[in-house]
């Protein structure tokens, strides 16, 4: 199962409106394919952590105060499929933040890729870690019977190929979620009618909207960070636009609450980068995002030139010094990776960890500390 954004090429603005380009976003983060963006700036190499050991599961008891939190949790999360599950390396783990953003315009394998990470770093110990992706070996006969589709096996969330083999699942109770199918297969918690239930701005949190997902249950949108997308057929040709709102209100253009803009009026979609801010039109008024405030790193503003997304404005990671879909490697107990932009390294031992490993995933070779 490949990587579907993995290091995808964003091409970026400078203040003067040039051309820049770097590596940006997104990784897959259970094999299924993915999108782009943020959370905590990159480290290098490690401080000290004492694992401990239950029932056969190695976790990380402290961290080494060089090494960052995001860091020490995909090195958490590595180490515990390393037992019995299918390590992932650590930059499609930290590429999970570089997907959150997009989570409003996901679906399928894209969205359930999203959420099983989630389901990862929430984990408090390894036995969970593994449950979040259980095996697809159990799902073959169902995907038989509804090809090119998502299903619920239990509480377990499974996605099929058109050719009818399961392709990626996750335990939505691993979660602490339920599975539902109304339109199509999901997680959720609260249930709610899809095309009934109506989209509302949360009362206590004017900037988050709570709508009902085809899944048949409510999800909350928070409007500053989240972004949705858009193709438009015309005589021109297909055009692609990202819808980046600022807060939650009525959208016009769709008739219900959305995620829209605060800026001047405009009357269709639109997209711009304006130095490191990026500008579209979200619900009839102008949504302005300030990239450079955006986590991990600060951002800049740019269009992505692959993926499901691709065509889109975005805020991203520009001027990289490596992508987060590069190789990873082992020197003795020492991996080596890209460390969101720059070239990073982590002593496995120093970390708490017994060594360095290497193993295939999407077809390339990452790197892991095992337990």
């Amino acid at each position: 199962m490949a990587l579907a954004l993995g290091g995808a090429l964003m091409v970026g603005c400078s203040d003067d409106g040039n051309a820049t380009e770097g590596a940006t976003t997104g990784g897959s983060t259970t094999g299924g394919s993915t999108a782009n963006e943020p959370t905590t700036g990159g480290s290098t190499t490690g401080g000290s952590t004492e694992p401990t050991t239950t029932g056969g599961d190695t976790t990380e008891a402290t961290t080494g105060s060089e090494i960052d939190p995001r860091v020490a949790d995909c090195l958490r999360i590595n180490a515990c499929e390393a037992d019995g599950g299918t390590p992932m390396g650590l930059q499609a783990c930290l590429a999970h933040p570089l997907d959150v953003p997009w989570t409003w315009a996901s679906t399928g394998t894209m969205l359930m890729s999203i959420k099983a990470m989630e389901c990862k770093l929430a984990a408090p110990d390894c036995e969970t870690v593994r449950a979040c992706t259980p095996s697809l070996a159990p799902h073959a006969d169902a995907c038989k019977e509804k090809p090119g589709e998502g299903l619920c096996a239990g509480d377990q969330w499974v996605a099929c190929d058109f050719e009818g083999q399961p392709i990626a699942a996750m335990d939505c109770a691993a979660a602490g979620l339920k599975c539902g199918a109304d339109i199509w297969a999901g997680c959720g918690l609260e249930t709610c009618e899809y095309g009934v239930t109506e989209s509302k701005c949360d009362p206590n949190e004017p900037d988050v909207l709570i709508e009902c997902n085809p899944d048949g249950f409510l999800a909350r949108v928070d409007c500053r960070t989240q972004n949705n997308f858009v193709f438009i057929n015309g005589k021109d040709g297909e055009k692609r636009f990202t819808i980046a709102g600022e807060t939650c209100g009525f959208d016009p253009m769709r008739n219900a609450n959305a995620c829209v803009g605060t800026g001047e009026p405009c009357d269709f979609f639109s997209q711009q980068c304006n130095g490191d801010v990026l500008e579209t039109c979200a619900g009839g008024k102008l949504g302005h995002r300030d990239c450079s405030a955006v986590e991990p790193l600060g951002q800049g503003c740019g269009y992505l030139q692959a993926g499901p997304f691709a065509g889109g404005a975005s805020c991203g990671l520009v001027n990289t010094q490596c992508g987060l879909d590069a190789p990873e490697s082992c020197e003795g107990a020492t991996i080596s990776f890209c460390d969101w932009d720059q070239p990073g390294t982590i002593d496995c031992v120093a970390a708490g960890y017994s060594g360095c490993a290497t193993t295939d995933y999407a077809g390339r070779t990452v790197a892991y500390c095992t337990p």
